[in-house]
């Protein structure tokens, strides 16, 4: 098995990307510039074998050639995302609760670690066991959406799994359910307590 240096899920030995956040995961994996820019960000379009196309700039995955209108991220926020200059781009982007990866305002799920930012609308891929759902909770334990997670956050959490979501009040370097290495829960203690899910 290959760990992704980006989000820390374990993928096959023959992978050349990973398939939760599609970071390169092998040395000589490199898809087709494609000749367009990404809608969200205007970063550099690159193929990825078997999930069509990501940004190279901000993780957006676009769908078959590229193509702006099968942005997945956008149908899923029910609206498309315009092609937007780099500073204009960085302006509207905000940081992930869990793991702090910036997104473009509006994206549905984190471009790195995969949380539903949103109710569901299609179904996904687990970012533990890769089975697809459209619950707040697949049936591993490994939560997917960000609305179910906060159910869970409490001031005793300390760090927080980026990849099955689960929640520790002891601070540890490794999550006991799936092995990736853990994050401080500091920004969604405080996401928690703005959005007014803690008590």
């Amino acid at each position: 098995m290959i760990p992704c240096p980006k989000c820390s899920s374990e993928n096959d030995d023959e992978a050349l990307y990973c398939d939760q956040c599609a970071t390169p995961v092998a040395p000589s994996a490199q898809g087709a510039v494609l000749d367009m820019s990404c809608p969200a960000c205007g970063g550099e379009v690159r193929e990825v074998p078997s999930m069509a196309a990501v940004c190279q700039g901000c993780g957006i995955h676009l769908g078959a050639g590229g193509a702006a209108e099968a942005c997945l991220p956008c149908q899923d926020a029910g609206a498309a995302s315009p092609a937007q200059d780099q500073e204009s781009a960085e302006a509207e982007k905000s940081p992930c609760p869990v793991c702090e990866t910036p997104n473009a305002v509006g994206a549905a799920r984190c471009a790195a670690c995969g949380i539903a930012f949103k109710k569901l609308t299609r179904p996904v891929a687990c970012p533990q066991c890769s089975a697809e759902s459209m619950d707040d909770k697949c049936g591993c334990g490994a939560v997917l959406t960000l609305e179910k997670l906060l159910e869970y956050v409490d001031d005793s959490i300390r760090v927080v799994c980026p990849v099955c979501k689960q929640l520790f009040s002891a601070k540890k370097d490794l999550c006991s359910d799936c092995g990736a290495a853990l994050r401080s829960a500091g920004s969604l203690k405080k996401y928690a307590a703005t959005a007014g899910r803690r008590p």
